[in-house]
């Protein structure tokens, strides 16, 4: 599979962040080997998010499955570059709702190897904090995940975790409009530019459902996960399908400190 981005074709969403997807970015045949080997993994990492089953980078798991699953390391592969990275940047500081806010990541190693922890690690958390994270340059990963969910999974309206710059969505089979497990995106009620104000988890009357888009095989959605990038997922309503997918994103060794500029949206 060829996933230079130049070669497709980009459409924004018009609202408060960064945000975008390709259609077909995946071709139907590689859609089905990598929807096919994800449904044949034998066992996941974790079951989160009321049936959301993953396998997570940095597990024993995800090495022994990218082994023997030729698509989705060929997929990997070419993710996992810092070409890659800068291509997905470059679209999406195109935009005009990209001025908001700077993260001002400009120097930085970028690290093939280097992996989020799903579950708490104290070096890793110590490594993070300001004053030892200060005498390391910046380095960027790739995380991600091999999902798929059944019936019932939902996610209400979060951000992601500090440590990302962009996240993505990749969906490998197509639901139903009436099945849901709709990607949705959010804003606020009411709007800040002081990142402290703007709560990881919002209470649920703050926020306001502005699109959503059903799941369909090849499609590709990437986003600043700039402090407003409200996001959701409706509840998975199918009792006899599936719904695969990966998601990922690209992450900073430590939080990233994100500044409100004055220009706005």
């Amino acid at each position: 599979m060829d996933l230079n981005l130049e070669n497709f074709k980009f459409k924004s969403i018009d609202v408060p962040y960064p945000i975008g997807y390709i259609n077909n970015f995946i071709n139907p045949n590689d859609c089905k080997k990598l929807c096919e080997e994800i449904i044949n993994f034998s066992s996941f990492d974790d079951l989160v998010m009321s049936g959301r089953q993953r396998v997570n980078k940095g597990s024993k798991r995800f090495d022994e499955y990218l082994k023997k699953s030729p698509a989705l390391l060929s997929l990997y592969n070419q993710l996992n570059k810092k070409e890659f990275y800068l291509s997905m940047k470059n679209i999406l500081d195109g935009l005009p709702n990209s001025k908001k806010w700077n993260s001002s990541i400009d120097d930085f190693d970028y690290s093939k190897y280097n992996f989020g922890e799903q579950n708490f690690n104290l070096f890793k958390y110590l490594r993070k904090t300001k004053l030892i994270s200060s005498f390391f340059k910046n380095t960027i990963n790739l995380d991600m995940d091999f999902s798929k969910s059944k019936n019932g999974y939902f996610r209400a309206a979060h951000r992601d975790r500090n440590t990302r710059i962009i996240s993505f969505l990749i969906y490998l089979n197509t639901i139903d409009e009436s099945e849901g497990g709709r990607f949705e995106v959010y804003k606020l009620k009411k709007d800040h530019n002081d990142p402290k104000k703007l709560n990881r988890f919002p209470d649920k009357n703050s926020t306001v459902k502005l699109c959503d888009f059903p799941p369909k095989s090849g499609q590709f959605f990437i986003f600043s996960s700039t402090p407003n990038s409200y996001h959701g997922v409706s509840k998975f309503l199918s009792k006899d399908k599936l719904r695969v997918f990966i998601y990922g994103s690209y992450s900073l060794d430590r939080s990233v400190k994100w500044k409100a500029n004055d220009t706005k949206n």
